[in-house]
C-alpha cells in the first residue's frame, strides 16, 4: 500500500510539475532609448527639474544602434535653461579637497555605478551636504579620509520636509 502511495505522490508531482510553463520573453530587459533635446541620455544618470518639460514623445520602435526598444523623446521647454553639473563639479564647488574619495549620496541612494556619467541640472539642486569620515563615529578609524557628499534635490518631498518648523519637539508643516 506504502509503495503505491509513494509511486501515486511521484506521479503526480511530475505530471503537476510538467505542466507549468515559462514565458520567455527576449524584450523583458530592453528598455527604450531616453533623448534630452535630441541629445541620448541614460535616464537613470540625469536629474533634472521636471516641471522644465515642454512635451514628452513616445516611438515604439526597435533602436538598432544599441539593442534598445522604443525611444522616448523629452523636449525642454527652454534648452538654455539647463546647467548640468557632474558630481566632480560640485565636490570641487562644496568640498574642501578634491583629491580625497568621495562617496556620493542622491536623495538617500548611495551611488555605486561610474559616477563621472552622474549629472545633476545646477537649479534642481537643494542642499549639499558635506561630511567627513571623521565626524562618523563608526568611520573615522577605517576610513580617515573618505568625504561624503550628500545631495538632496528639489523635489515635492524635500521641499516639503525643508519647510517643515518643529515646536517642542512636534512636527509642523509651515504654511504658505
Amino acid at each position: 500500500m506504502k509503495s503505491i502511495a509513494v509511486i501515486f505522490l511521484t506521479f503526480l508531482t511530475i505530471a503537476s510539475y510538467g505542466q507549468v510553463t515559462k514565458t520567455i520573453n527576449s524584450n523583458s530587459k530592453k528598455e527604450p532609448s531616453f533623448f534630452l533635446d535630441s541629445i541620448r541620455i541614460d535616464k537613470n544618470q540625469l536629474y533634472f527639474d521636471p516641471n522644465k518639460i515642454a512635451e514628452i514623445n513616445v516611438v515604439k520602435d526597435k533602436d538598432t544602434t544599441n539593442q534598445n526598444y522604443g525611444k522616448i523623446y523629452i523636449k525642454s521647454k527652454n534648452p538654455k535653461d539647463y546647467n548640468f553639473l557632474t558630481l566632480t563639479d560640485i565636490k570641487k564647488t562644496y568640498a574642501k579637497s578634491v583629491s580625497v574619495p568621495a562617496l556620493f549620496i542622491i536623495d538617500n541612494k548611495i551611488l555605486k555605478d561610474n559616477i563621472s556619467t552622474y549629472k545633476i541640472d545646477s537649479t534642481y539642486i537643494l542642499t549639499v551636504e558635506i561630511l567627513k569620515s571623521t565626524e562618523i563615529e563608526s568611520l573615522k578609524n577605517s576610513l580617515p579620509l573618505l568625504t561624503i557628499i550628500n545631495i538632496k534635490l528639489k523635489t515635492k518631498e524635500n521641499i516639503d520636509k525643508a519647510n517643515e518648523i518643529y515646536i517642542r519637539g512636534t512636527g509642523t508643516t509651515l504654511m504658505q
